[in-house]
């Protein structure tokens, strides 16, 4: 989700700071990140992975601040306990996760984080195909490098609740970079977009 930024940076209560990347798992493509800001709120994160058909919320800045800056949301249910591929790590939901959502979280009606928006399967005649990182993927790799959560809750709150957690509790991370590498990053979709479909 960072990979190729040169800087990123955090937009918190009307300010932009510069965030430090602590550590990368390539394989999951996700990041620790380190800032000074002092949430008022923080999500805890579900000792439990998901179930099917498990009610969640989808939250984050769609298409960046392009739309609006206020927070977005999408709810749905979980719709497969693996990723493409038969990737564990991953599961499959039906609420919808557009560009912008990566890294964004991924909650149940308690407010604990359940798993990190990652993708979309985007192909013709496709919808509703949406993938997260399993909450035991990100608390593996978070204490591997020495970070622990709080306590996640255990009683449903009320979406109003929820939504003041969402809220509060999510900032928007902007990635900086040379306009050479997105040129590049660029010319490389392009060139995957004609092999494959030189190849079908």
């Amino acid at each position: 989700m960072i990979e190729g930024c040169d800087i990123n940076k955090l937009s918190f209560k009307g300010s932009q700071t510069e965030v430090k990347v602590l550590a990368v798992d390539k394989v999951n493509d996700i990041a620790i990140l380190k800032s000074n800001a002092k949430p008022d709120v923080i999500f805890p994160v579900s000792n439990e992975d998901v179930s099917l058909l498990e009610d969640v919320i989808v939250a984050g800045f769609p298409l960046g601040k392009q739309i609006s800056s206020a927070i977005k949301t999408h709810k749905g249910v979980v719709t497969a306990l693996a990723g493409a591929g038969d990737n564990y790590s991953f599961f499959q939901t039906d609420a919808a996760i557009n560009q912008g959502n990566s890294g964004g979280p991924i909650i149940n009606q308690k407010g604990n984080v359940v798993g990190i928006a990652v993708a979309t399967w985007v192909e013709e005649g496709v919808q509703g195909v949406h993938f997260g990182i399993k909450s035991s993927t990100l608390k593996t790799f978070a204490s591997a490098n020495g970070l622990s959560f709080a306590s996640p809750n255990y009683r449903d709150l009320s979406n109003k609740d929820l939504g003041k957690l969402i809220t509060k509790g999510t900032v928007y991370v902007e990635c900086h970079m040379t306009v050479a590498k997105i040129k590049k990053m660029i010319a490389q979709a392009e060139n995957r977009k004609a092999f494959f479909k030189e190849h079908k």
